[in-house]
C-alpha cells in the first residue's frame, strides 16, 4: 500500500527568525532561539518547507535576488545544523493583489504536494499571520498560529477555533504529539466528556485560562477540585456553559441587562454572578444565594460541555493562589495529574480571567477585571459599581478571583511605577510592559514590545513563570497603563505581589 509523505510548511519571518521588516541583508538574521531545536525534532517525521510572503518585492523596497540570497543564507545556517528544507517558496505579491500564492488556491502547498508526493491532510502550516493558518486549511493542512513575530498584530483577524502557541517550540512540541490533529483533540475532548460524566476532573483550555472541570451537579467532583487545588471551600466556582439556554435551570431570574450582557459579550471572557437556584450545589457556590456563569469563546471549551451534557464547575487549572495556566505544559506543572484528563488546546488567546460582574444587587458590581474591560461594560450598563477587596467584611466570597492575595508566583513580586533602580540587579527579574531605552543588567521581560496592552495580556502569566522559574530573590513588576485590559493587568500583577518591599529571607512568607 502506498504511503503519502506529511510536511510541515513554515513561514519564514516571525516563525523561523525574528521579524525585523523588510530584510536585505543576511547579518541582520535572528533565529529564535527554539528554531533549531523545534526543527530538528519536526524533520525526524515530516518534510519541511519554507513558504514566505515578500510583499517588499511588490512595493520596491526588496529585489527578488536579495529575497533569494537571504533565503540561501538562512538554509545554509541551517543546513550547517542538520535541518533540510525541501523547498523555498516565495510571494512577491502585496497582500491586496489577491494573488494565486495564497487562498483560496494555495499554488506553492498544491505544487509540493505534487512534487514531494504529500498528503496534505496529514501536514501542518504553522506561521504569525492569520493567511498562514487560512492558506493551509483550504487545502485540508492543519494551521497553527504563532505568537511571535506579527503574531499579536493580527490575533483578532484570526477565527475563534484556531490553536495558537506563544513559540515555535510550543506548536512542534503540539504536532508531535497530535499528528492526526482534527481527529486525536476531538478524540481527547471525547476522553474529557466522558471523564465529567463519570465523575473524573478535566483540564480543558479556555481562551482566558486553562480551568479544572468537573460535573456542577456532581458533589464529590466538585468537591476533588478543592482538594487538587488546595482551594478554600469559601472561594466559589465559575459554572461553565456551551449554550445560553443552559443559564436557566442554574438561576432564578435573568433580567435585561444580564441577556443584553449576554448577547454582547457571550461567549467570551465575561462571567455573570446572577441569583442561584436550589439545583445548584452549595459547595459551587461557597453557600452563596448567587452563582457565577459564563461561556467560553473558546470552541474545545464548549465542545466539551456540550459533550458532558452538563456544566461545568471549574477555577483555572493551578495550585490555589499561584500563577494561572495559559497552556497544558503550565497545568502539567503545577498539578501534577491531580486531574483524569488533559486537553492540550495550545495557549490561551486572552491570557488573563474572565470580567466578573454581579448582577445580584440594584447596580451592576464589578467583582473582578479581567478579558472585557469596564468601559465596554458600562456601554450596555450604563452605571457600574466597583468591588474593593479592603472594603471586604466576612470571610466568603461572590466570585473568585476576589481575594486580596493571589496569582503569585513563589519568587516575592514588587508592583511598581519605576523599575530602573533594579536595572543592575543580577538577582532581581523585571517585568517590563514595553520595550525601554534603559539598559537591564537584571533578567528583563517586556510583556509587548510595542506597548499593546492585549499583547502584555496575553504573554503576563507565561512572562511571570519564565522569571520565577530562575531563582531569583525577587521579581519587580512595572505598571501597565490602567485603561481596558491594562486595569486588568493590575490588579492581576497587585494581588500577586508583596504589598511592602521583602525583608531579606522571607521568601515563604508570602506563599
Amino acid at each position: 500500500m502506498h504511503h503519502h509523505k506529511s510536511a510541515i510548511f513554515l513561514d519564514r519571518d516571525g516563525t523561523l527568525i525574528e521579524d525585523a521588516g523588510v530584510l536585505s541583508n543576511p547579518e541582520d538574521i535572528r533565529l529564535f532561539p527554539d528554531t533549531i531545536d523545534a526543527l530538528r525534532q519536526l524533520q525526524k517525521k515530516y518534510f519541511l518547507f519554507v513558504v514566505t510572503n515578500q510583499p517588499g518585492i511588490a512595493n520596491g523596497l526588496v529585489t527578488a535576488g536579495q529575497v533569494a540570497e537571504m533565503n540561501k543564507s538562512l538554509d545554509g545556517i541551517l543546513s550547517q545544523e542538520g535541518i533540510h528544507i525541501r523547498q523555498w517558496y516565495v510571494c512577491p505579491h502585496a497582500r491586496k493583489d489577491r494573488c494565486q500564492c495564497i487562498k483560496p488556491n494555495p499554488e506553492f502547498l498544491l505544487q509540493a504536494a505534487k512534487d514531494y508526493d504529500l498528503d496534505l491532510r496529514q501536514s501542518f502550516v504553522i506561521g504569525d499571520h492569520p493567511h498562514d493558518v487560512l492558506t493551509g486549511e483550504a487545502v485540508g493542512a492543519f494551521g497553527l498560529y504563532l505568537l511571535t513575530g506579527h503574531g499579536p498584530k493580527h490575533l483578532d483577524e484570526l477565527p475563534q477555533d484556531k490553536l495558537i502557541f506563544h513559540t515555535l517550540g510550543n506548536a512542534a512540541g503540539w504536532i508531535l504529539k497530535h499528528p492526526n490533529a482534527e481527529r486525536d483533540i476531538t478524540c481527547d475532548i471525547q476522553l474529557g466528556a466522558e471523564a465529567i460524566r463519570r465523575g473524573g476532573l478535566v483540564a480543558f483550555p479556555t481562551e482566558t485560562v486553562y480551568g479544572l472541570g468537573a460535573d456542577v451537579f456532581n458533589t464529590d467532583a466538585v468537591a476533588r477540585i478543592f482538594e487538587v487545588k488546595q482551594r478554600p471551600l469559601h472561594n466559589p466556582l465559575i459554572v461553565h456553559v456551551s449554550e445560553q439556554r443552559q443559564v436557566k435551570p442554574l438561576v432564578t431570574h435573568i433580567s435585561r441587562t444580564a441577556e443584553k450582557l449576554m448577547e454582547r459579550f457571550w461567549p467570551g471572557p465575561l462571567t455573570l454572578v446572577l441569583p442561584k437556584a436550589d439545583i445548584v450545589p452549595d459547595i459551587v457556590t461557597a453557600g452563596n444565594p448567587t452563582v457565577a456563569v459564563r461561556m467560553p469563546a473558546n470552541k474545545w471549551a464548549r465542545e466539551l460541555i456540550t459533550r458532558s451534557q452538563t456544566p461545568v464547575a471549574a477555577p483555572s487549572a493551578n495550585a490555589f493562589g499561584r500563577t494561572s495556566p495559559t497552556t497544558a505544559r503550565h497545568v502539567e506543572d503545577q498539578l501534577h495529574g491531580g486531574y483524569d484528563v488533559l486537553i492540550d488546546g495550545g495557549a490561551c488567546r486572552v491570557g488573563i480571567e474572565s470580567t466578573v460582574l454581579s448582577l445580584a444587587g440594584s447596580t451592576p458590581l464589578l467583582l473582578r477585571p479581567g478579558g472585557v474591560s469596564q468601559e465596554e461594560i458600562v456601554e450596555i450598563t450604563k452605571a457600574i459599581e466597583i468591588f474593593h477587596p479592603q472594603n471586604k467584611t466576612g470571610k466568603r466570597f461572590e466570585s473568585p478571583g476576589m481575594m486580596f492575595s493571589h496569582y503569585a508566583p513563589s519568587t516575592p513580586l514588587l508592583l511598581v511605577d519605576d523599575v530602573e533602580p533594579y536595572a543592575n540587579r543580577s538577582d532581581v527579574g523585571v517585568i517590563l510592559f514595553q520595550n525601554s531605552a534603559v539598559c537591564f543588567q537584571s533578567p528583563a521581560s517586556v510583556l509587548s514590545p510595542s506597548g499593546n496592552l492585549r499583547e502584555a495580556a496575553a504573554n503576563l502569566y507565561q512572562v511571570m513563570r519564565k522569571l520565577d522559574a530562575m531563582g531569583l530573590s525577587l521579581i519587580v513588576a512595572q505598571r501597565v497603563p490602567n485603561n481596558g485590559l491594562g486595569a486588568a493587568i493590575n490588579d492581576r500583577l497587585n494581588k500577586a505581589s508583596l504589598k511592602s518591599p521583602p525583608p531579606p529571607m522571607c521568601r515563604n512568607e508570602f506563599i
